[in-house]
């Protein structure tokens, strides 16, 4: 696969600083109007408003993080975070990245859209 190889380089800082829940780590790799959207389906309780700026997205992805195993996974032909809870898959990340820092941050923890990787 192709893919811009700073963005899969900070997808995997992103991991790291997610499964060892290294707050300064996660907020380096953040831009500082870095928003995230977090796509709960209605189905599980999450912000139903974008999050912005780096302590409030670092704090989100760590308390959705904490605790859980991560991994790297292609996804839609793109470098994202799985973030596991036993043997489920319970939100993955997707990340925009420019000038080496992450912008945009997708969260799909619809269990709805998560089926075929539980299924």
């Amino acid at each position: 696969m192709n893919a811009d190889p700073s963005r899969e380089a900070i997808v995997h800082r992103l991991r790291l600083a997610c499964e060892l829940t290294d707050a300064a780590s996660l907020t380096s790799l953040l831009a500082p109007d870095v928003a995230a959207l977090v796509d709960s389906g209605g189905d599980i309780p999450a912000p139903t408003r974008p999050l912005h700026g780096t302590d409030a997205v670092t704090a989100a992805l760590l308390e959705l993080c904490g605790g859980a195993s991560v991994t790297e996974q292609w996804v839609n032909a793109a470098p994202a975070v799985v973030v596991r809870r036993g043997v489920r898959v319970v939100a993955v990340v997707s990340v925009e990245v420019r000038e080496s820092l992450v912008r945009r941050v997708w969260v799909t923890r619809s269990p709805q859209k998560l089926q075929r990787w539980n299924g």
